[in-house]
């Protein structure tokens, strides 16, 4: 077999043309040399150099196609080695994210991206937008994305094999159209919400939430909420809501939706929502390892 070293001293004898400076340059003796070489040609098949003239030899033709194709080939492994370390280090690979819709109201993605690669530049992203969170941790889990952003309200009941850490806060609040009676009532209590139509996204979207919301909802009206219509994201609820078509349970945005026809009221449903990070815990990327310390946050593990 050839190794690296028989190739660097076969192209540094190619060069010189010359057992002794050859020799000189590498190190080594003229019968160290001698030897190497003869060892390579051996493992080939074929004599490389022509040496009736012990002063100066040469390529033969065999050795000059030989040497076409090897020259490159310490630099390619030098290269191959740099990669390699990089990659041990996490300076390079891709790192696949998937975003919930909503998520971007509250978490500055780009920005976070945009410190990932100020660190390591030669990584590379790609993002998966979702519209709904279930569908996020569902890629997280099935492996097609290394880590998911989403919305969660049972941090306890994630899917399993999921690590996560507990980012952001969302407030929820009750959008309700302008017109409707609840939409100005002072001190608004749930119990205020016993005959409303709900807008509310399916329960295989957001099983928790719903499951959550109804059973509150059955404690403190002793009856299920009215849910009339389903919607699977926000912009969706919000232009039922508009059109007076029912109530929705909406993650509070940033802007002020009372001069489109909606208005906003908090009242308290026991219940908390946070953005969540999640990863696979069996997922070994040192990439993925190194946007995760990006985050800055408490682990919630």
């Amino acid at each position: 077999m050839v190794t690296l070293r028989q190739l660097q001293n076969f192209l540094v004898l190619a060069e010189e043309l010359h057992f002794a400076r050859a020799a000189q340059r590498l190190g080594i003796s003229q019968a160290a040399l001698s030897n190497e070489i003869k060892k390579l040609e051996n493992s080939i098949g074929c004599q490389l150099f022509d040496r009736s003239d012990r002063w100066m030899i040469r390529l033969t033709e065999a050795g000059a196609i030989y040497l076409r194709q090897v020259k490159g080939v310490p630099e390619i492994m030098n290269d191959a080695g740099q990669l390699a370390r990089k990659a041990s280090r996490g300076e390079n690979g891709t790192i696949s994210i998937a975003v919930s819709g909503l998520i971007y109201a509250y978490i500055d993605i780009g920005q976070l991206c945009r410190n990932m690669l100020y660190k390591y530049p030669e990584v590379k992203l790609r993002i998966y937008d979702t519209l709904v969170s279930p569908a996020t941790a569902d890629l997280v889990r099935s492996g097609k994305c290394d880590i998911g952003f989403f919305a969660s309200s049972n941090i306890s009941q994630l899917p399993e094999n999921l690590e996560f850490r507990k980012l952001n806060m969302i407030p929820l609040s009750f959008a309700i159209p302008a017109a409707h009676p609840l939409a100005h009532k002072k001190d608004l209590k749930i119990q205020d919400f016993k005959n409303s139509h709900f807008i509310f996204p399916p329960a295989e979207e957001t099983p928790r939430l719903r499951k959550h919301f109804e059973s509150f909802f059955f404690k403190h009206c002793q009856c299920a909420p009215l849910i009339v219509h389903e919607v699977a994201g926000v912009n969706g609820s919000l232009q039922l809501v508009r059109a007076g078509l029912g109530i929705a349970l909406i993650p509070r945005p940033l802007t002020n939706l009372s001069e489109k026809g909606v208005v906003l009221r908090d009242v308290p449903i026991g219940i908390e929502r946070f953005v969540v990070a999640a990863w696979d815990e069996h997922n070994s990327s040192v990439v993925l390892r190194n946007f995760i310390s990006m985050l800055n946050y408490p682990s919630g593990t």
